[in-house]
């Protein structure tokens, strides 16, 4: 049988570790290897991860200095021995089935270098309350695409179509791609799956329960992430532009520049109504010239600084 590398980085994540390697632990494909890397936590994630190597000499803890998720996921990449790869948050889990079901797929299908399912959402303290979308309410976002080349290039770049703990990946095409980009701290996974399918990857989608990941939701993201993760995209998407270009994806490329635009103003308008006055007026500006909607993006500053006046308001 084939070994599975099972990637697990954690930071200060030592409360929920334990959650998370029992849900390995119940894996009913036993051919695996759990590699935790610790991210330099300050908690008691080197208790847990030593104590689970100690109890199984099939989990690995890995300590490093904090670099970041992208850094420990590319550690573990570096350190497995599998020819998969599974990727897991240390806050998420595993359904029973999930590497059995997805290593027989692989398997099956020798020409498919990625096979990723559906993913189920719950909140802590509430693991029976499963919902499709992030939100909590239930919302259908995976696109369920399946392919090679320019089907996956399009559905990528209009959007990200799968959770990180999604997929079980040939260890093959990680080296063909390269390790995850470190200097993101937000989007990295996304812009993964980019460069994968850019690569030439084949992509099979699953929606076999028995495949599941389920992901922990957190409280809602504060403006600060979700700025972080604007940015983070719109600087991920001036790089693809250039490749899209060489490629002549028409499609991809169009896809591309309206997502752009649309993350450069919402980073602009964050600017305006948190203080940030001259950046956003000078985004807006740029935007102005980009698309040559001058009328809309000058606008859009008076309106800007009218939201922040109003939200003022309503928190003074």
């Amino acid at each position: 049988m084939n070994l599975v590398s099972i990637i697990i980085p954690c930071y200060n994540y030592g409360w929920l570790l334990p959650e998370t390697l029992d849900s390995v632990l119940t894996q009913t494909y036993p051919h695996w290897e759990c590699i935790i890397i610790d991210d330099g936590s300050t908690d008691n994630s080197r208790a847990v991860g030593e104590e689970y190597q100690a109890r199984d000499t099939r989990f690995r803890y890995i300590y490093q200095e904090n670099k970041g998720m992208s850094a420990a996921r590319n550690t573990g990449v570096a350190a497995a021995k599998g020819q998969y790869i599974q990727f897991l948050d240390s806050d998420d889990l595993l359904v029973p089935r999930k590497l059995e079901t997805q290593v027989l797929l692989l398997e099956a299908h020798p020409e498919v270098d990625i096979v990723y399912g559906d993913v189920r959402c719950f909140r802590q303290g509430q693991p029976d309350s499963l919902s499709r979308s992030f939100d909590m309410q239930d919302s259908a976002w995976m696109p369920e695409v399946s392919g090679c080349g320019a089907v996956m290039i399009n559905a990528l770049v209009k959007k990200n179509i799968m959770a990180v703990n999604a997929a079980l990946i040939r260890r093959e095409l990680l080296q063909r791609v390269g390790p995850v980009a470190e200097h993101l701290r937000s989007v990295e996974d996304w812009e993964y799956w980019v460069r994968c399918a850019l690569a030439g990857a084949c992509f099979l989608y699953d929606g076999n329960p028995a495949a599941w990941a389920l992901v922990r939701v957190h409280p809602t993201s504060t403006s600060h992430n979700m700025l972080r993760m604007y940015e983070h995209e719109v600087l991920v998407r001036n790089e693809l532009a250039t490749k899209l270009q060489q490629l002549g994806a028409t499609e991809a490329l169009h896809d591309n520049e309206m997502a752009i635009v649309n993350g450069a103003s919402r980073i602009a308008m964050h600017d305006l109504m948190n203080g940030n006055s001259l950046d956003g007026i000078k985004r807006l500006i740029q935007l102005a010239f980009r698309t040559g909607r001058y009328a809309y993006y000058l606008k859009s500053i008076p309106y800007g600084f009218k939201m922040r006046l109003k939200s003022g308001s309503k928190t003074g």
